[in-house]
């Protein structure tokens, strides 16, 4: 591994039983990965990537977001392009089984239309609030329209932004704004015609509750009581490995990529 601060740089190398080398050009250089993960600050991000695909690594791992400035969007994308070397980009919910699962019941109807979702997130809505959208983007395809109607600056310059928006396959989707400096937030309800799911705890946990016959009432109907199971976000990052080994051997498309990454980047700029 390298890193710009050597002393950390030599610890984790330490820690993790592998060698530590000064400089990314070295690191490149010598060791010709096959899979090479960026994970340095969110501004080096595009140089980065540019600079490693020029060594050929088999597939590369580059943490969110992949740009800080819309600029960089076409040179990078003709970079990866013109490589074509895969690049995964780490929205680990897409890696989350329990959200692929429901992604994929979502579009088959299991659960009948979406009727509204909606989304608390706090610290910004280029850092986490991406995480929010892309995930709103699995689960609901591409984005139609957005009103952003407020915002707070609650991290490091970015606002957090509230609005409404819609999706392919939801008409109703409210953003809601928490406030970093208080806590951190990051929930998701989405409303279905048969049932109600609701990601708490970070998304940690999936609450699930079925459209029932109201009990007091006839002919009206209620939620009934909520069932309450762990997710498999946890597991994320052991996912998005085993999922990389399977794209190198050829058994698997890319699941989250370059282009899904640019897509939720500009659908993050339509609430600027």
């Amino acid at each position: 591994l390298t890193d710009i601060d050597a002393t950390k740089g030599v610890e984790e190398a330490r820690k993790w039983g592998t060698e530590f080398v000064p400089a990314a050009e070295q690191l490149l250089s010598e060791v010709s990965p096959d899979i090479l993960v960026i994970a340095t600050p969110d501004a080096t991000h595009a140089d980065i990537l540019i600079q490693a695909l020029s060594h050929r690594p088999r597939l590369v791992i580059l943490e969110k977001p992949a740009i800080i400035d819309p600029a960089d969007a076409a040179r990078v994308e003709e970079a990866v392009r013109a490589s074509g070397i895969p690049v995964i980009v780490n929205f680990r919910r897409r890696f989350d089984d329990t959200v692929v699962r429901l992604a994929e019941e979502l579009r088959e109807g299991k659960h009948g239309s979406v009727l509204s979702a909606g989304a608390l997130y706090s610290k910004g809505i280029l850092h986490t609030g991406s995480h929010m959208l892309d995930l709103a983007r699995l689960l609901f395809g591409e984005l139609v329209t957005s009103v952003p109607l407020s915002r707070l600056a609650d991290w490091e310059g970015e606002p957090t932004v509230s609005g409404f928006a819609s999706f392919e396959r939801c008409p109703q989707f409210s953003l809601m704004g928490g406030d970093e400096r208080a806590y951190s937030i990051f929930e998701l309800e989405i409303r279905t015609e048969k049932r109600r799911f609701r990601f708490l705890d970070e998304g940690m946990m999936l609450a699930t509750e079925e459209v029932i016959p109201d009990p007091l009432y006839a002919g009206f109907r209620i939620l009934g009581p909520a069932r309450t199971e762990p997710t498999g976000l946890v597991h994320s990052m052991e996912r998005l490995m085993e999922h990389s080994v399977r794209v190198l051997d050829g058994n698997e498309e890319p699941r989250s990529t370059l282009t899904d990454a640019l897509r939720t980047d500009a659908a993050c700029r339509t609430f600027l």
